[in-house]
Formats: structure tokens, sequence, C-alpha cells
């Protein structure tokens, strides 16, 4: 999809979570749960790369699921990971928060947590993940 892609499609998924907002408190809770793996790997990775004093704007491709793709041979078991993560554990989550039966940030916590042990695992923003890819 590329940056210009994903950009995109960032700014109508944030938009349309905060138009849900006024319907009830709690969708903004759910929409950044349910955007999770995304945010948990970016962030992870920005934060990393300016960290190390790297330019957050060049191309690069230190992200978790880049370099799970590279471990795992491909970027397909790395999709069916995902769709597991979001259907086994983030929509469970957010459906707890969307029925107000969990607070909104205790959501937001309880599902990022293992993202960012994930993230972490495999790298996202590890100078060591882009000079592998760069072999």
């Amino acid at each position: 999809m590329g940056d210009a892609g994903s950009g995109f499609l960032g700014i109508m998924l944030a938009l349309l979570s905060v138009q849900r907002r006024g319907l009830r408190h709690s969708y903004l809770w759910v929409w950044l749960i349910l955007l999770g793996v995304f945010i948990v790997d970016a962030t992870m990775t920005l934060c990393r790369r300016v960290l190390r004093g790297e330019k957050f704007y060049e191309a690069h491709r230190s992200h978790a699921y880049q370099y799970a793709s590279r471990v795992f041979w491909g970027h397909r078991p790395i999709t069916l990971a995902i769709c597991a993560i979001n259907v086994f554990w983030l929509m469970p989550v957010a459906g707890l928060v969307a029925l107000e039966k969990l607070d909104g940030i205790l959501g937001v916590v309880a599902a990022y947590l293992p993202l960012f042990l994930l993230a972490y695992r495999y790298k996202a923003g590890d100078r060591q993940a882009q000079d592998i890819a760069q072999v």
C-alpha cells in the first residue's frame, strides 16, 4: 500500500473514530484497541528510530511485521497471525469496552501490553532488523 495509502487510511480511520465518539464515549477506546497492532508497531518503531537519532521520515524496513515476515518466510503467515490477534484478542477486549464491562483505559492497557511484547520480540525499530533486510 505504501506510505501514501497507509497515511490516507489512517487519517480516515481516525476521523471515523472521532465521529463515532460523539455517539458514545467508549467508542474512541474501542477504535484505539482495534487498531492496536498498527498503533503499537508504528509507535515503537518511530520512538526507537528517533531515540537513535535516525531520521524518522526516511524509508526503512524495521517494523516488527517486516522483521517477522523475513523470519517466517513471507507476509501470509504474518497477516494470518495479525488476523488471529485481532479476532481472538483485540475484538473481545474492545467488545468488553463497548459494552462498558471494562474501563476504556484499562482495556487499552490490557490490549496493548502483549502487543508491545510482540513488537519488542520482533524487533520493532531495531537497527539490526533493518540491517538484516539490507543483506
